[in-house]
C-alpha cells in the first residue's frame, strides 16, 4: 500500500528566514573558527543493520511499520566533543539509502535527551530522542527514539506524550572511513517528516555550519 505523502515532506526549505539565517550564522562562525562542527564535532561512523520488527500497531511510514532489513551507516558523537569521562550529549544519526524524499538517503538524527523533548547529557539519560516530532504519511505526529543494548540500539517511537514501543533494532557493525559524511535530518521521506516548527531554521542552521567546517 502506497502512503499518501505526510504533511511537511518536502524536498529541502525554499527559502532563508531570518531566525534560520541568524541561527546558522552563528553555528557557521563557530564552525570556521574551530575547523569543525560546534555540534558533534567529531565522532565514529559505523556501518549497520536495521531490522523492522512490525508490530499491532501501524504508524502511518513504512520504516516503522514494514518488517524489513535495512542496510546503513550511523554515526555516534559527541554533542559538544567533550572528552570522557566528562558527561556529554550524546548524538545518533542514522542514514539509511534510499529510503527520503525522492529516492534520497533519509538521515535520522537523535540526542540523549530528558522528557524527551530536551538535551540531556548521557550521565542523566540512557534514552535517546529525535527532540522534535515527526509527521507520519496517515497525519500522526510521532517522537523516535532510541535505548542502548548489548550490540547496538532498540529503536523507540512514541506518541508526543505516549509511552515508548519498539519498532526495531539497530545492530553496529565495524568503523568505516566516511567520518566526513553529511548528515541532513530536516528533508525526511514522504510518509516520516520532521514537522514544520523550526525545521527552517534547523535545515539553515545545518548547511551553514557543515559548509563552514568543510571549508
Amino acid at each position: 500500500m502506497v502512503l499518501p505523502r505526510a504533511a511537511g515532506a518536502l524536498a529541502p526549505p525554499r527559502s532563508s528566514s531570518l531566525p534560520g539565517s541568524a541561527l546558522a550564522l552563528v553555528l557557521g562562525l563557530g564552525s570556521a573558527a574551530r575547523r569543525v562542527r560546534v555540534l558533534h564535532p567529531t565522532g565514529e561512523v559505523h556501518s549497520c543493520r536495521v531490522q523492522v520488527l512490525g508490530g499491532a500497531r501501524t504508524w502511518g511510514a513504512r520504516l516503522l511499520d514494514e518488517p524489513a532489513e535495512h542496510e546503513g551507516l550511523v554515526r555516534v558523537s559527541r554533542g559538544l566533543g567533550l572528552p570522557a569521562p566528562l558527561p556529554d550529549v550524546l548524538g545518533l544519526a542514522l542514514r539509511l539509502p534510499g529510503l527520503g524524499v525522492g529516492g534520497a538517503p533519509l538521515d535520522l538524527l537523535m540526542n540523549t535527551s530528558a522528557l524527551r523533548f530536551a538535551f540531556w547529557p548521557d550521565w542523566l539519560s540512557r534514552t535517546y530522542s529525535a527532540i522534535l516530532p515527526h509527521r507520519t504519511g496517515s497525519g500522526q505526529r510521532v517522537v523516535l527514539g532510541a535505548r542502548p543494548v548489548e550490540g547496538g540500539w532498540e529503536l523507540l517511537v512514541a506518541e508526543p506524550l505516549g509511552a515508548w514501543a519498539v519498532w526495531g533494532r539497530l545492530d553496529l557493525g565495524p568503523v568505516v572511513e566516511t567520518e566526513r559524511i553529511r548528515f541532513l535530518p530536516t528533508v525526511g521521506a514522504d510518509d516520516l517528516a520532521p514537522v514544520e516548527l523550526l525545521r527552517q531554521v534547523r535545515h539553515e542552521a545545518y548547511l551553514r555550519s557543515q559548509a563552514a567546517s568543510a571549508g
